[in-house]
């Protein structure tokens, strides 16, 4: 199998998207692995689905990757923008990222489990990030989650503060009783 085969079906990759190379550094322990798409007549308009035209590409962009054996793996691509007779000039959405996601879906998965077992500091050391990468991932998830959350008043709700730190900072926390969980937390 051609390591361009492997990491088309690694990523899940299909047509209109194809791997067009990889390459390996040893010494830096990188795979950069370099994606593009056949002429494909139209795309969908990333707001409302609409078959568009394609309009053109934007500049290469890169994604971090699940590793490949203990070597950071990166995905490059030219993202493809469309232009919609209803939304005008707008970049297509890719399979293997959220938009402006500078990090793959499966990556993103794999911070979000760490995350869950340790704090920012230490997930961001043991997925080889910096903090703010870090705390970016926990933060999109957080609220990707809160947009999947029903919309409903509790039963029962309680209402605590809770001191932030020294001095008179102080957070206000909203909980569901019944269900167990917060259901929003403000400053003040």
């Amino acid at each position: 199998m051609r390591d361009t085969d492997l990491y088309r079906q690694l990523l899940g990759l299909e047509d209109p998207w194809t791997v067009s190379r990889v390459d390996l550094d040893v010494k830096g322990q990188r795979v950069e692995v370099f994606a593009e798409h056949k002429k494909a007549k139209t795309w969908p308009c990333p707001e409302c689905g609409v078959a568009c035209k394609l309009h053109d590409h934007d500049e290469e962009r890169v994604w971090r990757h699940l590793d490949s054996c203990h070597f950071q793996t990166f995905l490059h691509a030219r993202i493809p923008r469309v232009n919609c007779a209803e939304h005008g000039v707008r970049q297509a959405r890719v399979p293997w990222a959220e938009p402006r996601s500078r990090f793959t879906a499966l990556f993103e998965r794999l911070a979000i489990a760490v995350l869950l077992e340790t704090d920012v500091s230490g997930a961001a050391k043991i997925l080889g990030l910096s903090w703010d990468e870090a705390q970016h991932v926990k933060e999109r998830a957080v609220a990707r989650g809160l947009l999947r959350r029903p919309h409903q008043v509790p039963r029962l709700m309680g209402i605590d503060e809770k001191s932030l730190a020294k001095g008179h900072r102080y957070a206000t926390i909203a909980c569901d009783l019944e269900a167990g969980h917060v259901i929003g937390i403000a400053e003040g």
